[in-house]
């Protein structure tokens, strides 16, 4: 399904459409919906953030693994405003989050705490200062005012590994202490897997 909003192309995919259909059939805990909205929220920050800095992107494809958003080739944009692009979708969340809190004051809700909770864990997680994470890219443009690429490039990978053998470490030890429980593990996978693309910032 293609269809445009305010000039920008937007696409769906089969396969993203067939895993929402498939997830809402299976009457899965409402957690794991929460979980996905929030994630999608978090996309939209980026995009929300890049619209307004001037990039209006080329296109919007929600995949199977989430939102992809196309830029404009060969558009030039600032450091300044890569960095605030990298945390529009964390500041999202933590706008989630803080409203969460405040309704919460008034009104007691279990749904409401969840999805605060994890727009929380979303924000610390995506704030990571690893490469292909929010936070990754906020310190590569950082550093990219004072020092050239490779520099740049080292220091992320070193503080990469770092956090990334931190993740193993308390995925194993979650594992370890339940003894089924392995989300953290696949995680460091994923992110290992990552670090190892030569896509560069």
């Amino acid at each position: 399904m293609i269809f445009k909003v305010f000039g920008v192309k937007v696409e769906i995919t089969f396969w993203f459409a067939a895993f929402i259909t498939f997830i809402i059939s299976l009457n899965v805990p409402s957690n794991v919906l929460i979980t996905i909205l929030s994630s999608l929220l978090h996309e939209m920050g980026h995009l929300l953030v890049m619209t307004s800095v001037g990039n209006k992107p080329q296109a919007v494809r929600f995949e199977i693994t989430g939102m992809n958003i196309i830029r404009q080739p060969d558009f030039k944009i600032s450091t300044k405003n890569e960095i605030l692009i990298a945390l529009g979708g964390p500041l999202i969340n933590l706008i989630c989050f803080i409203t969460s809190v405040v309704i919460l004051c008034i009104y007691e809700n279990e749904k409401i705490l969840t999805f605060g909770c994890i727009n929380l864990i979303l924000m610390i997680f995506n704030l990571l200062p690893i490469k292909k994470l929010d936070g990754g890219m906020a310190l590569y443009y950082t550093l990219s005012q004072k020092y050239d690429n490779i520099i740049c490039s080292k220091i992320l990978k070193i503080t990469s590994v770092f956090f990334v053998v931190l993740i193993y470490v308390w995925g194993i030890y979650a594992f370890v202490s339940s003894g089924y429980n392995i989300s953290l593990i696949i995680i460091a996978i994923f992110l290992t897997l990552s670090m190892l693309g030569n896509n560069d910032y």
